[in-house]
């Protein structure tokens, strides 16, 4: 019996040499999580054995568990690459839809724009809602995507908000109206400058020219009003694309009615194939013109130059035309016992019944770590615990080899009395 018994031990010290041998090859290995081997003796006896004379049989093992510890957290100059200080995995999805879980947050945008791991798996992130970019975890999760290259963006709508003089003649022919004439800077009192861009996302200038038309008219029911005029050029064009009158009270500098939205009709011959809206608001006071604000809706095209990820795993995409989008927010998963997850090789774990159910939450929130951005997470593994591990497990093997040496002496003893 006692050569089972030591054969018992062998297995047992063998198993944790190939433990612990795995533990010191993977100490260099992003995100690792040390294992541990844990035995149980091996105690039969009958109920009529006393228990006082009854020996042990060995030891079997019971499981080899996982050390979730936190590795130490190394600094990489790469943005795409996370870490989780704290708890909480990366969710993954393989070629084949199977679902995966990490620690190791080396990412990368392949060729369709997707973030994805060494070997390809892709991140997955849950949708967000727009105006508060929460995640909605009602639905379920997809592919994390980075555009490289942004579309240009033609501008079909312009706002302008001005402060015109109330000082200043108007200018007035002796029979008719003076039209303005961008030429001649005697036509026109102010003017405004608007960069905008066509369907190729090219630049191209509008100006707005405003002319003082009367100064301190009665409009014949007692209302004292300055009239304005606005004509809108596009480019070097000889005729305006677009006019409006404004109208304000001489006293208060108030606009007497809002102005209409100017439509500008679009130009094939100038690469615009859809119609802009000018809109315009103004009052009129005592200092100078002063344009209090212009906005307008185009874009050149634009080429990716960073990404940002934030603690709280929101992920911000910037461009050379100077346009931020929000690509998604990179959740994490969380399980009620990560040590039962099984090990598929990758630093990749897949959900097992004794692991219990995925959830997942936003980095920061209750149980479950923050992102750090431009890092990678260590090995867990301690060199010097794990040589102790090592020269103890060669130790045990070499006693139980031995203990198998002298119980074959003792039977070869045996044998020779009855020889």
């Amino acid at each position: 019996m006692s050569f089972y018994t030591s054969l018992t031990g062998l297995n047992a010290a063998a198993t944790e040499l190939s433990v612990t041998s795995n533990n010191i090859a993977n100490s260099g290995t992003t995100s690792f999580k040390r294992s541990d081997a844990e035995f149980g003796d091996i105690f039969a006896s009958s109920s009529l054995q006393r228990a006082a004379v009854s020996t042990g049989s060995g030891a079997v093992l019971l499981g080899i568990n996982q050390n979730f510890t936190q590795g130490s957290i190394e600094s990489s100059g790469n943005s795409l690459d996370l870490a989780v200080t704290g708890d909480g995995f990366f969710p993954i999805k393989t070629s084949d839809g199977s679902d995966l879980y990490t620690r190791n947050g080396g990412f990368m945008l392949n060729d369709s724009d997707l973030l994805v791991n060494g070997e390809g798996n892709l991140l997955q992130v849950h949708p967000l809602n727009p105006a508060t970019n929460e995640s909605d975890f009602t639905q379920v999760t997809g592919d994390l995507e980075i555009k490289r290259d942004l579309p240009a963006t033609p501008t079909t709508n312009v706002g302008l908000d001005i402060k015109l003089p109330m000082a200043g003649a108007a200018i007035v022919g002796v029979l008719a109206p003076i039209g303005i004439n961008p030429a001649d800077s005697a036509t026109y009192n102010e003017k405004q400058t608007i960069s905008l861009y066509d369907d190729a996302g090219e630049p191209y200038e509008a100006t707005v020219y405003y002319q003082k038309t009367a100064d301190d008219t009665n409009d014949g029911a007692g209302n004292i009003q300055d009239l304005w005029k606005a004509d809108i050029y596009i480019g070097n064009s000889a005729a305006p694309a677009g006019t409006t009158q404004i109208i304000f009270n001489s006293a208060s500098g108030a606009i007497s009615s809002p102005v209409a939205d100017l439509t500008i009709a679009a130009s094939v011959a100038d690469s615009r194939t859809s119609n802009i809206t000018l809109s315009l608001n103004a009052v009129s006071h005592g200092k100078g013109f002063q344009i209090v604000s212009q906005t307008q809706n185009g874009l050149a095209s634009g080429a990716l130059v960073n990404i940002d990820v934030g603690n709280d795993g929101l992920v911000t995409s910037t461009y050379s035309n100077g346009q931020q989008l929000v690509a998604g927010r990179i959740n994490l998963a969380k399980f009620n016992s990560p040590e039962g997850l099984r090990q598929d090789g990758g630093t990749k774990y897949s959900a097992t019944a004794t692991s219990g159910d995925v959830s997942f939450g936003e980095p920061g929130s209750a149980g479950l770590g923050t992102i750090l951005s431009g890092a990678l997470e260590r090995s867990n593994v301690d060199l010097t615990a794990e040589l102790i591990d090592l020269i103890s497990a060669q130790r045990n093997f070499q006693a139980n080899a031995k203990a198998i040496e002298t119980s074959s002496s003792l039977t070869q003893t045996i044998l020779n009395i009855r020889g």
